[in-house]
């Protein structure tokens, strides 16, 4: 009995592992469920783009890891709409139609780490929005409609590294609202109508590296408002309405190797600004309104490896020297296209060009050596020396030589300086006869063409006017020795048989005359 007990458990215990395999894979099974229809499954990523889909498909698997509806119809996110999908870790709702997120629409999705919203007509988020999903890495928000950021918007996203509110219309950012995000890496808001930043709009990101703050309204920066951003390697600020700027305190921002200032309207550096930035590496101060550069800002640019300074409106006269011999001795990467925008005598030369031909800088030099060999117990007479005259053939008043602004100044010891005509003028200047030829010759070609008939008759004219003028100067040659002739003939008493021998008589010095002359000879 004990043994056909222990044979009768055997054979249970055995039909229980044979049908353990087929219930599993049952239900297995049923957790696959099926592609969606106008989707494209490739594992456990669903794809259901671009179909004008106005909804969240149904049947999407429940192990599915990442689910792309980019370029459909979607204009709102209802609650618990993704609930069902608890392995999702990254979710693509951008280029869509969606205006209205509801605050529990990422409820269920707490392993998301990637969620893009870009491309939408989004106008509000709520303050709880993404406090569903603490495990983001990357969110994505640009190219949206938002006005505001609420207080408590991003709180608890302690993982988020990147961050996009690119091309909305933020006015204001409020206070410590990045403060949870203390591992955020890059920061992404350009393109806003940001026009002030409060002392801590970005207090908490410890570990920034990247800011975009371009194409917003910012009139004027203080570098006081970044504090505590001791990563951040980059800041754009190009391309807003910047005045000016000012270290604001004293402290070092020895982190910022890149600052890009292009496109703005600064026009004064204020000295010492640059003094906290010891480590700058990479400046753009393209396309601004900068007249000169201060000894003082270009002794802090100490680590420079490349700096670009075109388009601005440089006074090439000697506040510009500083910069100048700054440059001459930059051995990194510069742009070489500074143009002089005064005095108006040299508008259009480059900035190297104007200062080497006229000299600008050689006259700071010269004047401070000469003061500083001069006895101050014996002040000595200003030096004489006669200007030349280039324009005008006059004579001048001897001058005495003083230190003056004008670039074209001669100075003791050098030759004066003449008028300097670039090479590009006179290619300019050659360009342009060679087009006025060239337009005449196209316009008598132009009228042969349309009216030959008017050509031959100028031709014709032309033609009659040059016989014309060959008759006039052949008669005028016929007519020289007769008219030395009768000039000098003056007949008397004593020639009156050799009148009537040789058949001539008095006539008077005219052609005219002379035709009588000969008819008064046939008559006799």
């Amino acid at each position: 009995m004990p043994g056909f007990h222990l044979i009768k458990q055997l054979r249970g215990m055995s039909v229980v592992l044979v049908l353990l395999p087929t219930v599993l894979l049952v239900m297995l099974t049923g957790a696959q469920r099926p592609c969606p229809r106008n989707c494209r499954c490739d594992g456990k990523i669903v794809y259901c783009e671009s179909h004008a889909f106005a909804d969240i498909p149904r049947n999407i698997s429940g192990g599915s890891q990442g689910l792309s509806l980019r370029f459909n119809s979607i204009q709102k996110l209802k609650a618990n709409q993704f609930a069902g999908l608890n392995q999702l870790v990254w979710l693509y709702l951008d280029h869509n139609y969606i205006s209205s997120v509801d605050e529990d629409a990422f409820q269920g999705i707490r392993r998301l780490k990637e969620l893009i919203l870009s491309s939408n007509k989004i106008t509000h988020l709520h303050n709880k929005t993404f406090h569903p999903v603490p495990n983001l890495r990357n969110l994505d928000l640009s190219y949206n409609k938002l006005q505001t950021l609420q207080s408590e918007q991003f709180k608890g996203l302690r993982k988020l590294i990147i961050l996009h509110l690119r091309s909305n219309s933020l006015k204001t950012v409020p206070i410590r609202v990045f403060q949870d995000c203390r591992n955020l890496d890059f920061l992404d808001l350009g393109y806003n109508r940001l026009r002030s930043l409060s002392r801590n709009a970005f207090a908490g990101l410890l570990k920034l590296k990247e800011l975009h703050l371009e194409h917003n309204q910012f009139s004027k920066i203080n570098f006081a408002h970044f504090p505590r951003l001791f990563n951040l390697r980059s800041i754009y600020l190009q391309w807003n309405r910047i005045r000016s700027i000012n270290q604001g305190l004293t402290w070092t921002w020895s982190s910022l190797h890149n600052l890009d200032l292009s496109g703005n309207d600064i026009q004064g550096i204020e000295p010492g600004t640059f003094k906290c930035l010891p480590n700058l590496q990479k400046l753009n101060l393209d396309s601004n309104k900068l007249t000169n550069i201060s000894q003082e800002t270009v002794n802090a640019w100490i680590s420079l490896i490349s700096i670009t300074l075109s388009g601005n409106m440089w006074e090439c006269s000697r506040s510009i020297c500083p910069l100048f011999s700054w440059l001459k001795n930059f051995k990194g990467n510069k742009e070489s296209t500074m143009i002089c925008a005064g005095p108006k005598q040299i508008q259009g030369e480059k900035v190297s060009d104007a200062v080497e031909t006229y000299n600008i800088c050689a006259e700071i030099q010269v004047v401070v050596t000469e003061k500083s060999h001069q006895a101050p117990q014996t002040p000595q007479k200003p030096l004489i020396v006669l200007k030349p005259t280039v324009s005008k053939l006059e004579t001048t008043q001897p001058t005495p030589i003083t230190p003056s602004p004008s670039p074209g100044f001669p100075m003791p010891g050098t030759e004066p300086e003449y008028e300097h005509v670039s090479f590009h003028k006179i290619i300019a200047g050659s360009v342009a006869l060679f087009l006025s030829v060239a337009m005449i010759l196209l316009v008598i070609y132009v009228s042969w063409k349309r009216y030959p008939a008017s050509m031959k008759q100028l031709q014709q004219h032309s033609l009659m006017k040059r016989r014309r003028k060959k008759a006039r100067e052949s008669e005028r040659q016929m007519n020289s020795p007769l008219q030395e002739y009768y000039v000098d003939y003056k007949p008397t008493n004593s020639e009156t048989m050799d009148v009537s021998v040789n058949g001539s008589g008095p006539c008077t010095y005219t052609i005219s005359g002379s035709r009588e002359c000969e008819s008064g000879t046939k008559k006799r």
